[in-house]
């Protein structure tokens, strides 16, 4: 063939111009090849590379403050954030004037709205925002300021789908320690990221906190044992997760990051301030809850804390889970009196210890439950915590560049618009009356609210500390 192709003088196409086949002698070879290679010279005819999404410095990535919208002052103070809380204007202003976007009832949880000095404000989507802090735009990086009341949890919610979203809601003190670590980095402050605790109540096959240890706990240990530098790994199961067991730990061992499984405090529902005094505290083996003052004597020191239980970031006035699911059985009945009795607010176990005199760096908790469906698939009974763990292990411990806690779980919402796409496909299905497609559609959608309704209370630009 290629002795062939070397004989022929033209080059024929498969077209009829009416009386004979089209052909055209064959073009020289040589000033192809010099336009191969000029055409490889020409680099800057392409786009350029995108930027790394790791680097909230970039001006095409970008870190942003939210605050809620004040009509009392004038749209150039609302640009520069002018009524935010004295911490919060230090942090903008040492992060280059970053921008302000400001939160509107009026929006819902769909946009943003932008302020100038010199032009009209813009009101900028949510669902599809343009990344970078230039005019028209949206940092991929944003961090609330306010209580969930304030701003509400939907809005971070519908941030967690396409941005890198955290939350500060502390009282001043706190958030004087909290912001003038972060400017710092933690300057002073002493973390170890080869120490990781690992500590998951089990109690036993009967009851939830069996398959949180399994599939979240005892998968990420796992990966934990197999790496050779995180040499002060510890972990605490089954009959050793006991608080003073877990506050011995971290006072010894100063880790960068912890990660419980257990239940979530959600009592008594008949006793409003004594319910949020304790909403969300984990419960450990002996049933016991624990609040900050078991963790009195320990400095979190600019550690990262991943609590899987329920409410241990906070709850909400109403449940989303509130019409899935009967209100008179038990779930139900709990989730309505918690949001009743608590109404929507940060729990206190991540409120003290983000403002602790040397904080932690950012608290990943759940607003609602978690539910045993939304860790193993019902059907093939496959564990779909994987994303989570890479998360957890794989991306914070990037070895090239420090992973914010923000980017580190980017996968874990994505995850959630995969089984809301299920849901949908569910849903027409029980229009078409397929059988069994009920239950597939209440899973999907339980799992799918499950990883959004998963935060950050913290700035999401934070990341572990290096490995020496």
């Amino acid at each position: 063939m290629t002795d062939r192709i070397e004989r022929q003088g033209a080059l024929q196409i498969n077209a009829w111009d009416g009386s004979k086949a089209l052909q055209d002698a064959l073009p020289s070879r040589t000033p192809w090849a010099q336009i191969e290679k000029a055409t490889a010279q020409l680099q800057w005819l392409a786009p350029p590379a995108p930027a790394d999404q790791r680097d909230w410095r970039h001006p095409d990535v970008g870190w942003g403050v939210v605050l809620p919208d004040n009509d009392q002052i004038s749209a150039a103070e609302n640009a520069r954030g002018e009524d935010a809380p004295a911490p919060i204007r230090d942090l903008i202003q040492a992060r280059k004037n970053a921008p302000v976007l400001r939160y509107r009832a009026e929006l819902q949880q769909g946009y943003l709205r932008r302020y100038y000095p010199n032009m009209p404000p813009q009101d900028l989507s949510v669902q599809a925002p343009n990344p970078g802090i230039g005019q028209g735009r949206i940092p991929q990086y944003l961090l609330i300021v306010g209580s969930p009341q304030q701003i509400p949890w939907a809005v971070q919610y519908a941030l967690n789908m396409s941005t890198f979203v955290g939350r500060l809601d502390l009282p001043d003190e706190g958030l004087r320690r909290y912001v003038d670590a972060l400017i710092s980095d933690w300057a002073g402050q002493t973390s170890d990221p080869r120490a990781p605790v690992v500590w998951s109540v089990d109690y036993g096959l009967s009851d939830i906190t069996w398959l949180m240890a399994e599939a979240i706990a005892g998968k990420l240990w796992q990966e934990f044992l197999a790496d050779e530098d995180l040499k002060g790994r510890v972990r605490f199961n089954a009959r050793e997760a006991t608080g003073a067991a877990l506050s011995v730990a971290l006072q010894e061992r100063t880790p960068s990051l912890v990660v419980t499984t257990s239940h979530g405090m959600t009592a008594p529902l008949d006793n409003e301030a004594a319910l949020r005094s304790q909403l969300g505290f984990l419960v450990d083996v002996e049933q016991t809850p624990l609040g900050p003052a078991k963790f009195a004597d320990w400095q979190p020191s600019g550690a990262i804390w991943y609590a899987h239980a329920c409410c241990s970031a906070g709850t909400d006035s109403e449940s989303r889970y509130k019409d899935l699911l009967p209100a008179d059985g038990e779930i139900g009945r709990m989730l309505n009196g918690v949001a009743r009795a608590a109404g929507a607010t940060v729990a206190p176990l991540p409120k003290a210890l983000l403002g602790a005199p040397r904080p932690l760096r950012a608290f990943v908790g759940h607003v609602e439950p978690t539910f045993d469906w939304t860790l193993r698939d019902p059907n093939n009974k496959q564990v779909v915590t994987h994303v989570l763990r890479a998360a957890l292990y794989k991306n914070l411990y990037q070895q090239d560049r420090r992973t914010p806690i923000g980017y580190a779980l980017k996968d874990v919402f994505k995850e959630a618009g995969a089984f809301y796409g299920g849901w949908q496909a569910a849903v027409k299905l029980i229009n078409d009356n397929v059988a069994g497609m009920r239950d597939w559609a209440l899973y999907r959608k339980l799992a799918a609210m499950d990883r959004q309704t998963t935060v950050i209370l913290g700035d999401p630009t934070v990341a572990m500390p290096p490995l020496h």
